[in-house]
């Protein structure tokens, strides 16, 4: 049904994700991003409060391991979720459940979880980490490079085969950890495809849209500096308790 990567730049800096599939806006139920937690996704036969679950864990400074674990208690139905899971700091982790449409699997790097299911094969999978892996090699990314690292990885599945029942939506998200505790949370990149024939070269344009407004005067770009304020750590504690 969907193929989807979550990754972390080599400086851990910055958080992103980008997903895709045959069905409705995909980017409003996958990916989820807490800047000061992790990078998390839900997808399969998808329960979109495991992603709550997850970014709770991490959180607490819990790993991506445990925070795959701790969703057997959460969802009695887990065989039918793949979900994937990918902190701040530490190794990232996946999960496909039993009952998911095949093919489904994953693969985890240093710096990032690939994972989809209802593929056209493997390859799409493999495609896809070995776009991203060498993306993410690169030295002192910006938030706009994760984001065409992501879409381009997305683009490797699709020509691996992505979906084996074609395409309808794509999203990408990226966020700076730098940003701390802001509700809503501050992403950098927020841009998606919820119903098209080519959601991938959507995105694409739409970064292309993006890159051109970066390149606007810096006096007229928005600032996305925001002081770190204590109430705002303890909103997050509250929100992610």
């Amino acid at each position: 049904m969907t193929y989807t990567v979550i990754a972390r730049s080599a400086d851990s800096r910055l958080l992103g994700a980008a997903t895709a599939s045959c069905s409705l806006a995909v980017g409003n139920a996958v990916p989820a991003l807490v800047p000061t937690a992790g990078v998390v996704a839900s997808q399969a036969w998808t329960n979109r409060r495991l992603r709550y679950e997850m970014l709770r864990t991490l959180h607490r400074g819990g790993t991506a391991e445990e925070a795959i674990a701790g969703l057997a208690d959460a969802d009695p139905d887990l065989a039918l979720r793949q979900v994937a899971a990918l902190p701040v700091e530490g190794p990232g982790a996946h999960l496909t459940g039993s009952l998911c449409t095949p093919w489904a699997g994953g693969v985890a790097g240093t710096d990032f979880v690939v994972v989809g299911n209802f593929l056209a094969g493997p390859e799409v999978v493999e495609a896809m980490r070995a776009s991203v892996d060498g993306a993410l090699a690169v030295p002192a990314l910006s938030s706009m490079d994760l984001a065409h690292a992501l879409v381009a990885c997305l683009r490797a599945g699709q020509d691996a085969g992505g979906d084996s029942r074609g395409q309808q939506s794509a999203a990408v998200v990226v966020a700076d950890t730098l940003a701390g505790f802001q509700y809503p949370v501050l992403l950098d990149v927020d841009l998606r495809a919820d119903n098209s024939a080519t959601p991938l070269e959507d995105l694409v344009e739409m970064l292309a849209l993006k890159d051109r407004a970066h390149a606007a005067p810096a006096e007229l770009v928005p600032s996305t500096e925001v002081p770190h304020r204590p109430e705002d750590e303890k909103l997050w504690s509250t929100v992610l308790s």
